[in-house]
């Protein structure tokens, strides 16, 4: 993921807060050297985090994450792991985190695992440019548009990733019954 989430994305590892600037002026922050930065290989390369992760790397986020609000649970983890890895292969194209990080909790709460937590560690970003979204309220309907107007498909954000969202789960969990869109986000 990239933003407040970010972190790295071959490892899952957290990232430091220091930010160091590339000759593009790009703020990158270094990957903390925690055990999954270590295996990988990945502590102290400078990453601004990235769309699409690795399936360990999106794993160990939502371990760290997990471990955050509730005692660890390995077969939560277990669980969490595999349905991970029928989100990644759903598809030839590997979908965005975000995308990714909420049709995983759409089908764990399926599953009857509480999932209230993970809406606080994946931020919503333009499906179409990943910039940060613009929030509206009009009347009781909540809008959502890219901040940076980036064209006519970031001006129904919140639509396009419901869609995307029950896109993924439905092509990963076929067995399942299909999730309703309005089930998702809960905004």
């Amino acid at each position: 993921m990239i933003g407040i989430d970010a972190f790295c994305p071959r490892s899952g590892a957290p990232l430091t807060d220091d930010r160091h600037y590339d000759a593009d002026g790009r703020g990158l922050r270094a990957v903390s050297d925690d055990d999954a930065a270590l295996a990988a290989g990945t502590a102290g390369e400078l990453t601004g985090g990235a769309i699409r992760s690795s399936r360990p790397a999106l794993v160990a986020y939502f371990r760290r994450c997990h471990a955050r609000h509730e005692p660890v649970d390995t077969d939560l983890y277990g669980t969490a792991a595999l349905l991970v890895y029928r989100l990644l292969h759903a598809r030839e194209t590997q979908p965005p985190d975000v995308v990714v990080w909420y049709a995983l909790l759409c089908r764990l709460d399926a599953l009857g695992h509480d999932t209230e937590w993970m809406h606080a560690h994946a931020a919503l970003r333009c499906p179409v440019c990943h910039g940060r979204l613009r929030y509206e309220r009009i009347g009781d309907d909540l809008t959502a548009r890219c901040a940076v107007r980036c064209s006519p498909e970031g001006d129904a954000a919140l639509e396009t990733l419901r869609h995307d969202v029950v896109s993924l789960y439905d092509d990963a969990f076929d067995d399942a019954a299909p999730l309703p869109a309005d089930s998702v986000f809960h905004l």
